[in-house]
Formats: structure tokens, sequence, C-alpha cells
């Protein structure tokens, strides 16, 4: 079990990201696996860009003997998509960067606001800083969920897949009856933290998760379809997969920006390594991060802040782990912008814990990492 230590979570635009600094320069890259030599009796084929068991659209090259994979390799730039933002004021910037990906659209809009905020003039309203992790929270309640259905799915175990997706209806209708928007759409600026209702309470989402829940992890045809699938023990992994390996990282916990130690949670671990401790992890968050809402008191807020021209990093702790935005401004405009996401670190390490599982295990292990390509193939001009 491996506590808290200086960890290098990525590359960022000219800099390289730790959990408690910034260093200009390159970032040493997580090792891949060895070349391996072509093999007498082993071929590659490519799964993607359309498949029924993917969610969205990404290429695979798979190097197998017909079930046990030798090597993987994922493209998640077949399609790149260049977003118009260098130039623009703030506001205009903000609603494209809130839909690079609609599932982590507060954690996206709230990373680079955070970025902003640093060099500029103002003191944060602590209602409004309360509000940005009621979206987080929330944020990660509904796409934990979304992994867990998904795994579920893949299983063909379907009565607690389709109990999970009327959870995340209910979750996304309380987030829209708070914010207005169930994606969080429009709900984020400098000043303020959009909210419509403030009388929303969360203690239906505990007790039918918790109803769900022992289920799921009772049974035997599922779970063996988990343990020792995809294990990953490596110090440079982020979020859930970190945490199911017994790393203790958690950028709610290092990057002070947003105040969490002004409430009373835990960081749920464990320690296989596997789909199935990804699992039990993000179920254990939900329950943390219900513990973290019920510790918030609704209310309106808004605060003034005075932009500064100057360079920012702004970093939050996404559904699925680290994600980071380096922003610069200039006469009140986005001049140079880059982003780090969980997405482009987890799809290398599902890469290497793919090798030497077999394909049969794919999407187990494919969706326990909580993937989003939509945020990884993104280029800013």
């Amino acid at each position: 079990m491996v506590g808290f230590m200086k960890r290098i979570i990525g590359k960022l635009g000219k800099y390289c990201l730790y959990s408690d600094s910034v260093i200009e320069g390159e970032c040493p890259e997580v090792k891949e696996e060895e070349e391996m030599g072509r093999v007498v009796g082993s071929f590659t084929f490519t799964y993607g860009p359309s498949a029924g068991g993917l969610f969205e659209s990404v290429k695979m090259e798979i190097d197998t003997f017909g079930e046990y994979i030798r090597k993987i390799a994922v493209d998640p730039y077949f399609k790149l998509r260049e977003i118009k933002v260098l130039g623009k004021n703030i506001d205009d910037a903000l609603l494209l960067i809130e839909r690079i990906n609609a599932s982590f659209s507060a954690s996206h809009s709230i990373a680079f606001i955070s970025a902003i905020e640093k060099f500029s003039d103002g003191e944060t309203n602590p209602d409004v800083s309360y509000l940005r992790i009621l979206e987080i929270e929330l944020e990660r309640i509904r796409n934990n969920l979304f992994v867990i259905e998904r795994m579920a799915e893949s299983a063909g175990f379907l009565v607690p897949a389709y109990q999970l997706l009327y959870l995340i209806e209910k979750v996304n209708r309380k987030i829209g009856k708070i914010f207005g928007h169930r994606y969080f759409f429009g709900v984020n600026s400098l000043n303020e933290v959009r909210i419509i209702d403030d009388n929303v309470k969360f203690d239906d989402i505990e007790r039918e998760f918790k109803e769900i829940y022992p289920d799921i992890i009772k049974n035997r045809i599922f779970i063996d379809r988990l343990q020792n699938n995809g294990v990953i023990k490596d110090e440079r992994s982020i979020g859930p997969v970190a945490r199911a390996a017994g790393f203790e990282y958690d950028a709610r916990r290092e990057d002070l920006h947003l105040p969490y130690n002004d409430f009373d949670f835990s960081i749920p671990r464990y320690d296989t390594g596997d789909a199935f401790g990804r699992l039990i992890v993000r179920a254990e968050e939900v329950f943390e991060s219900l513990r973290i809402i019920s510790q918030i008191k609704l209310k309106r807020a808004r605060q003034s802040i005075k932009v500064n021209e100057g360079e920012g990093i702004g970093r939050v702790e996404s559904p699925s782990g680290d994600l980071a935005y380096n922003v610069s401004i200039s006469n009140g405009k986005v001049i140079d912008l880059n982003l780090l996401s969980p997405s482009s670190i987890n799809i290398k390490f599902f890469s290497k814990s793919m090798v030497k599982n077999i394909f049969t295990d794919f999407p187990f292990n494919w969706e326990s990492f909580g993937i989003w390509i939509s945020e990884v193939g993104v280029k800013f001009v």
C-alpha cells in the first residue's frame, strides 16, 4: 500500500505536471511493453473504429494468437477534432470547452476557470467553490454508475444494468433541476455558478444504489469476468485505476484551489489492480461523493474576479482521474490552451494491462478504465 507521494501526472503543453508542482520540459514517458517479434501463428487484426462493443469510435490494432493478446495499440486520433478557441474571449471559449466531453463537462469547465483564477485578482467566494465541488461530485456519481453499468451490460447482466440506467437518469434529472442543464452546459463562469433550484435531495440515490450494489458484487459469474482481468499496478497511474492498486492518489487532496479539505470524506482504495478493484473503488466513491454532497448547503452565490494577463494551470479530480488545463490570457482573450485529459493517460495503462489477457476479457477491462475518446482527439486552434 503506497500513501501520498510526489508523482508525475503527465505532459501539459510545454510543462510536465506533477502532483505538487509544474516543471517546464519533457515528461518521462510511460514505458511501453517491449516490442515482440512476429511469432508463427500470431496475427494482427483491427478492432473498430466502429464496433458493437464500443461506445465511441476508436481504432485498435491487436496482435494475438486468436485469444491470447500479445500487444494492443489504441489509436484515439481516428476522429481528431480541431476546436477553434484561440483568440476568443473567455466566455466564448468556455462554451466550447464544456462541450469537449459532455460527460465530464463540469470537470473541464471548472479546471479551465481555475487556471484563470490563479493569475487573476479577487478572492474566490467559498460558496461558489462549494457549488463547483457539488458539480464535480455529481458528475463523479453519474460517471461511476455509468462505468459499472457498462461492465454489467458487457456480461449480459441486464437486470442491474437497467437498474443502473434508471438510477443514472434520476441523477441527471436532479442535476437538471438544480443547475438547469443535466450536463452543466452554461452553468459555470468566472463570477458565478448558476443554480435554479436549491431544494433537491439525494437520499433516494444512496438508498437505491445500496440495494443494487450488493447484488452486483455477489454474482459469481459476473465477478469471475473481472477478477485478475487487466491487472495494472503502476505508480504513474491515476484516478480509480491508481486507487484500485492501493495508491492514495487524488487531486482533491493535492490541489487546494477547490476547498475539499472543508469536507469530511475518505478516498476509497483496493489492492488488486484489476477490473474488479476498479469496480469496487468506483462504487465506494459513489457513497463518498454523496457524503460530500450532504455537507453542502445549496444557495446562490457570486464573486468578482478581475482577469489579468498571464498564464495558469487548473487541475481537478475528474471521475477518471487528474484533468488539467494550461491557459494563457492576453487582452481578455485566450492566446494559448493545452489540455491534459485523464483518458489520454488511462489509454496507455489500459494497453499495458491487456497484454497476456484473452480477447473475451477486453470489454470488461476497457469499460473499467472509464475512457472517453472525445477528450483525447482534441487540438486547439
